[in-house]
C-alpha cells in the first residue's frame, strides 16, 4: 500500500468506527435505550458539559456551524430541556448556555451507550493491544494541529 493509501484506508476505517459507534442498527436488540438525540446534539451537549457554561459562538466555533445555525440548534435542545439560556450578570449582550438536569442526564446516558458499544469490539483484542491501539491513536492525535476545543 502506497501512502495515500495507507491514509485513505486509516481514514475510512475511522469513519465506520464512527458510523457504527453512533448508528441504532449496531444494537438492534437495545433501540428504545439510544438517545433521542442527533450526532451533533451529542457533540453540542458534550461540549456544553466540558466547559460547564459556554456561549453559542463558542459552540458555533467548536462545532463548525454558522452562528444563526447555531441558534437554531439551540432552539431545538432548549425546547426538548436539554439546555437552559440565561444572559450574562457581567454583560448583559452575552447568553450563556448551560445543560439541564435532563441534558446532563441525556448526555450520560448516551456517553455510556457509546462506551458500551465500543467495549464489545474492543473485547476482541488483547489487553496488550488495546493499550498499544490507545498509545497509536494518542500519538496520531497529538499531531494533529491544537484547535480551541482540543
Amino acid at each position: 500500500m502506497v501512502p495515500y493509501d495507507k491514509t485513505e484506508h486509516l481514514y475510512t476505517l475511522i469513519h465506520k468506527i464512527n458510523r457504527k459507534l453512533r448508528s441504532p442498527k449496531f444494537d438492534l436488540t437495545d433501540q428504545r435505550l439510544l438517545p433521542p438525540i442527533t450526532k451533533v446534539q451529542w457533540w453540542i451537549l458534550k461540549s456544553v458539559w466540558d466547559r460547564k457554561q459556554c456561549c453559542a459562538g463558542d459552540l458555533a466555533k467548536t462545532i463548525g456551524v454558522r452562528p444563526a445555525t447555531m441558534s437554531q440548534m439551540l432552539d431545538r435542545l432548549e425546547n426538548a430541556g436539554l439546555i437552559t439560556r440565561f444572559t450574562d450578570a457581567a454583560d448583559a449582550r452575552m447568553r450563556i448556555i448551560r445543560l439541564t438536569d435532563q441534558g446532563q442526564n441525556m448526555f450520560h446516558k448516551s456517553e455510556s451507550k457509546f462506551v458500551q458499544k465500543l467495549a464489545g469490539p474492543l473485547g476482541y483484542l488483547t489487553p496488550e493491544e488495546q493499550q498499544f491501539l490507545i498509545m497509536l491513536l494518542e500519538k496520531l492525535v497529538k499531531q494533529f494541529p491544537q484547535q480551541n476545543n482540543d
